[in-house]
């Protein structure tokens, strides 16, 4: 009997099916794989001990409503011969066979990645040649498009921006191009390229060629404590030995969905190659929300060279259904419910932590007692709408906005005075107000006014905030058929300016991780001369500024004041910076935090400054207290070693005169200090940090001095206060 042997072909089709499946159409994802592409590309030559230049560039230029991005490497580049190898769908091209620790694992990211986008390009230089090879899909097949190899001309090596060895790839979105922000936060936090992004060796810049202005990505995992570390061996074959470590981020719950996922387990391979993320069947467990970390495989590469499907198709993880993947993710799931039950302990030490009815009473009354002395020491609204000697005018036709016209700077909240007559009021009357700037914000929405009070004109407040500088826009309040208005011009802080020549605006923000934020220098020509170059710098590395100069130009300013933006971002959470522009003399500070979530406008409804007090069981923190400007709480840290000594580990020596007399001492200290800290920063005269680090200090002398006996009557229980004295030595 004959047989016939030989290799099942594949239908081109299927092919296709496959190039779409791996990016999607999703230009994100297309960039990822030619970044990952460029990096294997530095670490072939980094093995054969090449010296390598390890920058790798995204470039985005928009095109009328389409963009065509790149991704620009100068490592080994590839001769002619070498692209008609590449073209081979599922071959071994990415060295991983020879235990190199790339990527490429299906030896088709980059083909994929240009075949499923339009216009789809690989141009390559090696030794004095260039060879061009273009990926497109037609007809439901993939085509490839190869050119002859040609000299490598100054004219191709300029349009390319390779000047050695190297290769550029390129493709064009044609629908819902992302904005260059949206590709640089989507980017630095994927992490696919965690490792690369953490790898000192290399230098990735996302370009915007139409400006020219370059953005240095990177990533920061956030700042935790561990709480596991272990290695185990999967019995698999001759068993498998897998390292991992879990940490508990210190800042609360992070992002644990998406490709931009901050918690988790990356997975890694025996070389280090990120494999996937995931917490598995914890991935939507609220008690592992702050959990990130590490798994790595040993042997894992064998598996793959043995044609082991323990990889996902779309490359997008481990597949499941694999004898050892399944073994795995059991073992490392067991391990994550330990974490979780530990956590769950945590929380319920922390539930002991609250307050009971008395202590809530006090603090209640303590922090009313800070909110009216932060009202009166560091007023955080400006009141426009007052009148010298008191007296209100009833408004004409009854309903007025007070002032109608008004000048207000940034990051800074006014009241206007809303005038209503009483006859007009009927029971629950309803204003609404509305901005037609979306520069100037609304703090107040809506005002409901009661019926049958006694006064002939009602006068309620409406709060506005200025969010840039040169801007303008109305201010409207709405009632039934009457409309009143105020015209608002949003202008930067004069003082600062008349007295340093220049100012940010605002002067202090909060950003989210890689999620670029732009801010504007404020320069007033007749101190800062035209042609005059103002230096900008960050004193923390992990929070970059888009420019490190700006060149003053006359011909931009406006009434003798010019306007530059700088876009502001952080590599990581919980960090601070302060960016200083300085030119002679001359200085101006912009405040810098950066945060995993997005509260920079929040409101959290609280009356004030401060907000209720909480107890954390941080297990090691760093201070006594925190503060949070966005949500106004005092975080007390039990386990801090002076303050566990008063406390106890569970608050059980809190109500203790002791405990109670320590407790009024830090929140005292934490709220004098971020009191007086509002208010040098809001008074407009600093002109040095050591100048501003010395008029808080004395103002929280003097806050103590005037305030802290109220602070302490209202959190020391004054009947305990009462019997401890009267108790014989």
């Amino acid at each position: 009997m004959t047989v016939e042997r030989g290799i099942i072909p594949v239908d081109p089709r299927h092919t296709a099916r496959s190039i779409r499946a791996a990016t999607q159409g999703n230009p994100i994802r297309a960039l990822v794989e030619l970044i990952t592409n460029a990096d294997d590309s530095y670490i072939r030559l980094e093995q054969a001990g090449a010296e390598v230049d390890g920058s790798i560039e995204i470039l985005y230029k928009k095109e009328g409503h389409d963009c065509r991005f790149g991704v620009r490497d100068l490592a080994e580049g590839m001769t002619h011969l070498r692209v008609r190898e590449i073209i081979r769908y599922g071959a071994q091209t990415s060295g991983r066979s020879a235990r190199q620790n790339v990527r490429g694992y299906f030896g088709q990211g980059a083909k994929d990645a240009l075949a499923s986008m339009k216009h789809g390009s690989l141009c390559t230089f090696s030794g004095s040649r260039f060879v061009e090879c273009g990926f497109f899909l037609e007809k439901g097949k993939a085509w490839y498009q190869i050119s002859e190899d040609l000299p490598a001309n100054d004219l191709l090596r300029n349009e390319h921006g390779i000047l050695g060895n190297g290769t550029v790839a390129y493709f064009t979105v044609v629908q819902s191009v992302p904005r260059l922000d949206t590709v640089h936060k989507e980017l630095a936090n994927n992490f696919h390229l965690r490792r690369i992004l953490t790898n000192r060796r290399r230098k990735i810049f996302l370009v915007e060629e139409s400006t020219g202005q370059k953005r240095r990505l990177r990533f920061l995992m956030p700042e935790g404590t561990q709480v596991f570390k272990e290695e185990f061996v999967v019995p698999y074959g001759e068993g498998m030995r897998v390292r991992m470590i879990v940490m508990r981020a210190k800042t609360g719950d992070i992002s644990q969905t998406g490709d931009d996922r901050t918690g988790g387990l990356l997975l890694l391979d025996d070389m280090e190659v990120v494999l996937g993320i995931s917490l598995f069947k914890y991935d939507s467990e609220p008690l592992a929300a702050r959990l990130f970390g590490e798994v790595q495989i040993d042997g894992f590469r064998s598996l793959l060279e043995e044609e082991e499907p323990v990889l996902r198709d779309d490359r997008d993880g481990l597949d499941t259904r694999h004898p050892f993947c399944r073994q795995l993710v059991v073992e490392i799931e067991k391990r994550l419910g330990k974490i979780v039950d530990e956590e769950r302990t945590r929380k319920q030490q922390e539930e002991q932590g609250k307050f009971d009815r008395d202590e809530a009473t006090r603090y209640r009354k303590a922090f009313r007692i800070l909110n009216e002395i932060a009202e009166a020491e560091a007023p955080d609204v400006i009141n426009l709408g007052d009148e010298p000697g008191g007296k209100i005018e009833e408004p004409p036709n009854g309903f007025a906005l007070y002032p109608t016209t008004a000048q207000i700077s940034v990051g800074k909240r006014y009241n206007f005075q809303l005038r209503v007559s009483s006859h007009l009021i009927r029971q629950g009357t309803v204003v609404n107000l509305r901005s037609s700037c979306a520069k100037i914000r609304l703090i107040t929405r809506q005002v409901v006014i009661a019926a049958n009070v006694p006064e002939k004109v009602i006068v309620k407040h409406v709060t506005i905030e200025g969010l840039e500088a040169n801007t303008e826009g109305v201010v409207q309040a709405i009632m039934d058929s009457h409309i009143a208005e105020s015209k608002v011009y949003v202008v930067p802080e004069k003082e600062l300016l008349l007295t340093e020549g220049m100012v940010f605006q605002p002067e202090s923000i909060t950003v989210r991780p890689n999620h670029p934020k732009t801010v504007h220098l404020f320069v007033y020509i007749k101190i800062i001369e035209g042609t005059s170059q103002i230096r900008i710098s960050s004193n923390n590395p992990a929070v970059q500024v888009s420019t490190g100069q700006v060149q003053v130009n006359e011909s931009q300013a406006v009434r003798h004041v010019a306007k530059y933006p700088i876009e502001v971002w952080g590599d990581g959470p919980e960090q601070q910076a302060v960016i200083t522009a300085e030119w002679e003399n001359s200085i101006a500070l912009l405040e810098v935090s950066v945060k995993t979530k997005d509260e920079e406008h929040a409101d959290n409804g609280r009356q004030g400054m401060f907000s209720d007090p909480e107890y954390d069981f941080d297990p090691e923190p760093s201070q006594r207290t925190t503060y949070s400007p966005e949500t106004g709480k005092v975080a007390i840290y039990v386990n801090f070693p002076s303050v566990k000594h008063y406390l106890g580990d569970n608050r059980q020596y809190a109500k203790t005169l002791a405990a109670q007399v320590f407790i009024a001492d830090l929140v005292g200290e934490r709220c004098f200090y971020e009191i007086a800290r509002h208010k040098v920063q809001t008074g407009g005269v600093l002109l040095r940090p050591e100048a501003q680090y010395d008029r808080i200090q004395r103002d929280v002398i003097i806050l103590s001095r005037k305030y802290g006996q109220k602070v302490h009557e209202a959190l020391v229980d004054q009947a305990l206060l009462k019997s401890s004295r009267n108790t014989p030595a």
